[in-house]
């Protein structure tokens, strides 16, 4: 299994079923056999363009392990849900400094004006 990251928007906080974009994500996620690690709701916000015909709508990332093969099938199954106006999944890949990168310092010359 490996970890992705969602961004899910959702056009109001609970639909006519009474199940909001987060519901649908979980019930979709663990559906497809994977996992739910975290989320973070990130609340109303204003969208910059209208995604089915809708100005606003409830932010919530999420981070996940689902098996590779099943990614494209939760993406088709998120598609129809009514609950999820947009979202996007990414591989999340977390990043680790070493000591020795931490360490690392610049040449006296970097970012330094010749005249």
């Amino acid at each position: 299994m490996k970890t992705y990251e969602a961004l899910v928007i959702s056009p109001s906080q609970a639909t006519a079923g009474g199940q909001d974009g987060k519901q649908l994500f979980e019930e979709a996620v663990k559906k497809h056999t994977g996992k739910i690690l975290n989320h973070t709701d990130l609340g109303k916000r204003i969208l910059g363009y209208p995604v089915k015909k809708v100005r606003e709508g409830f932010l919530t990332s999420f981070t996940f392990e689902l098996s590779p093969e099943k990614v494209d099938s939760l993406k088709g199954a998120l598609q129809l849900a009514d609950g999820i106006a947009k979202f996007t999944i990414t591989r999340f890949i977390q990043k680790q400094i070493t000591a020795s990168a931490k360490r690392k310092k610049l040449p006296a010359s970097h970012g330094a004006v010749k005249r």
